[in-house]
């Protein structure tokens, strides 16, 4: 296999949106590396939040190797209205073979089409195949059909192309199950493609000694329902008050407001510490000098930051959603049941008091070897020369 294409439905990594495509960019970086020729597309039609706003961004450059082609256009009423998205898919079909036809023009016809997200990456990889019969394998992360908000109008169509699909993958076991299920994928095998770990990340570099006069709890989410971070903000609250303890939340959403003042409220201002904004360089800065990380996502497909947690020698305390609960284990942290506040909070006392001891050099070696390059590359091979069998 010589060969691939990564469609991305979406803003890529553009000025506004730096990490967008972030791990399907990682994923490219693996492949090249190896030695496959891997290029991507990225259709997207912008948010409505984005109509009379500048959006610069560049139609092709080349990154690290690796060759993007992006075309964006505005979309003028919310994707949230069900029947609306038979239109969406139809225009992203339309972008899609535009940017594709520019790619192989330049770059020739890849092997094989790696379609990333099922709402609209599908519909690009299948107008591909049944015009240039190029064979593909989709990838689901979306947490959405787990949410039960995947449109209604798409499912018989997307069920139709899932079918053609030489592969049908998610990116842990459990969410497999329940993307299946939610979905009504009764005769069609999901296989499972972890994210691999950032190279940015796993690349070799020396922990440092912590200095901190108080211990860091953190967490790196966006701030919605699902993600749940009120339970994170009662757990500390209940078990912290007198503790030499702070908890830092990056990220921003919907429930900043509700969160912030649930914090005031308790008089825990400076205790809690929001970070609305964070670059990626100055996220990993604050994941390198934390002391335990949390998560507590009702829904998570699989949760990359929790591994990149890991790889910086920091344990994590995570509800049950279906990724983390095959990233987490006995041995670098601990698992717990959703909505359990006093369970969480005593998982965060444990950490903190040091009544369970975690080797931090042993949980970054453990995680780089289970989702690093290698491992990446070693599986994602597999699947892709059954697609091309």
């Amino acid at each position: 296999m010589k060969h691939v294409l990564i469609v991305f439905t979406g803003e890529f990594k553009t000025k506004v949106y730096p990490l967008g495509g972030i791990f399907q960019y990682e994923h490219a970086l693996v492949l090249n590396k190896k030695g496959v020729k891997t290029g991507i597309i990225a259709p997207g039609l912008l948010s409505v939040r984005r109509i009379l706003k500048k959006y610069p961004y560049k139609k092709y450059e080349i990154l690290k190797g690796i060759p993007i082609f992006r075309y964006f256009k505005q979309n003028f009423l919310p994707a949230r209205i069900g029947f609306y998205n038979l239109l969406l898919a139809r225009e992203y079909e339309k972008i899609g073979m535009k940017l594709f036809e520019k790619y192989i023009k330049k770059f020739g016809k890849p092997d094989l089409i790696h379609a990333h997200d099922i709402r609209f990456g599908i519909y690009v990889a299948n107008a591909i195949y049944k015009k240039y019969n190029i064979p593909y394998l989709t990838t689901e992360c979306s947490s959405e059909t787990a949410e039960n908000l995947f449109p209604n109008p798409l499912k018989k169509s997307a069920l139709n192309i899932l079918k053609k699909s030489k592969a049908v993958t998610a990116c842990s076991k459990p969410f497999s199950k329940v993307f299946k299920k939610k979905l009504g994928l009764k005769n069609i095998k999901i296989e499972t493609i972890y994210p691999v770990l950032p190279g940015d990340i796993s690349k070799n570099f020396t922990l440092k000694k912590k200095t901190n006069k108080n211990f860091v709890f953190i967490t790196v989410n966006r701030l919605d329902k699902n993600k749940n971070i009120k339970l994170i903000i009662e757990s500390f609250i209940k078990g912290f008050k007198n503790e030499k303890a702070i908890l830092k939340i990056i990220g921003d959403g919907p429930e900043i407001g509700n969160l912030i003042k649930i914090t005031k409220d308790s008089g825990f201002e400076r205790k809690i510490i929001f970070i609305r904004k964070a670059s990626r360089k100055a996220m990993k800065k604050e994941l390198a000098i934390s002391d335990c990380f949390l998560s507590s996502s009702l829904h998570e497909t699989f949760g990359v930051v929790l591994i990149e947690a890991l790889a910086f020698g920091v344990p994590v305390i995570s509800t049950r959603a279906e990724g983390p609960s095959e990233i987490v284990n006995n041995n670098n942290g601990f698992l717990v049941k959703h909505n359990d506040q006093i369970s969480y909070t005593n998982c965060m006392r444990k950490i903190f008091f040091k009544k369970k001891k975690f080797n931090r050099l042993k949980l970054r070696k453990n995680i780089i070897k289970r989702f690093g390059a290698e491992k990446f590359a070693e599986s994602i091979n597999k699947i892709y020369k059954k697609c091309l069998n």
